[in-house]
């Protein structure tokens, strides 16, 4: 039998094809240091205690790391003004690491109700760079339309913190009731609500992942190549063609900086990126 697998929580993996099936992964994949995920399509057969096993994962279109997914069309990063605030720097590790992958990726900010002129202030940002940028008020339904018109028929990631408003969104979008989570006064960051990673499927071959939030991201870029995946950067031309956008003299990237043709805050998410990375590779 041939199904998607649609979620994973402890241990087993939910497939569905004329129904759903709860299979484990058979022990070969360990052998062959690979693993199933969600949005997987995958070979399985079920034993007459109605236990499947999956026997055989089928090409990828792609896979994201973090959130681990595959075949996807779209990753959204869901971006909230406030409660939590969002965390720039972390943010922009993650654009990084889905231009690496080449990833189809475009930009929701959440939570607009809670601070129209941040979240202007953001939409620009990011458009400057590069971005297609959507804006969602789950209270108000501001630009529910445009949202729903673009994850129409398509399988999309959501990515982003935890209380982002991700999960939010899928019941809004979608019409089901998920549970969703509030944020620490204390730390200002989200109570993590979703523990696992599950594909909710609309109308018209519309799927959402709704995925964990995260507080910390690792990137697998090496820093000679941080360049390539800050999109703006690529429309500079710099006197050496090994400049990193540092210390070079000649460097179009600062210069157009200085012109205020490049957001200073992704500027500063690229030399702090830069920095992680180097020193991560010395030690």
């Amino acid at each position: 039998m041939i199904g998607k697998i649609i979620k994973l929580t402890g241990g087993f993996y939910y497939v569905k094809e004329d129904k759903v099936y709860e299979t484990r992964a058979r022990g070969l994949f360990r052998h062959k240091d690979e693993k199933p995920v969600v949005g997987d399509i995958v070979d399985f057969e079920v034993e007459e205690n109605m236990l499947g096993y999956i026997t055989r994962v089928h090409p990828r279109k792609n896979m994201l790391k973090r959130p681990s997914v595959a075949n996807v069309d779209l990753a959204l990063v869901v971006i909230p003004v406030k409660s939590p605030n969002p965390n720039i720097f972390l943010i922009d590790k993650v654009l990084a690491e889905y231009e690496k992958e080449d990833m189809k990726v475009k930009i929701l900010i959440s939570k607009i109700d809670l601070d129209k002129e941040y979240a202007e202030e953001l939409k620009g940002t990011y458009e400057k760079a590069g971005y297609e940028v959507y804006t969602y008020s789950a209270v108000t339904n501001e630009g529910k339309d445009e949202l729903k018109k673009l994850l129409k028929g398509r399988t999309t990631a959501l990515s982003g913190v935890s209380a982002a408003g991700k999960s939010t969104l899928i019941s809004n979008i979608l019409n089901i009731n998920l549970e969703t989570g509030d944020v620490s006064s204390k730390l200002n960051r989200g109570k993590h609500t979703t523990r696992h990673v599950e594909i909710f499927p609309g109308e018209n071959n519309t799927f959402i992942f709704d995925t964990p939030g995260f507080s910390n991201y690792e990137v697998d870029i090496e820093e000679e190549d941080l360049k390539y995946y800050f999109r703006e950067f690529n429309k500079y031309t710099c006197k050496f063609n090994d400049c990193h956008h540092v210390n070079e003299p000649g460097c179009g990237v600062k210069e157009a900086l200085l012109n205020k043709e490049i957001e200073k805050t992704r500027y500063e998410s690229y030399i702090r990126l830069y920095e992680e990375l180097k020193n991560r590779r010395k030690y």
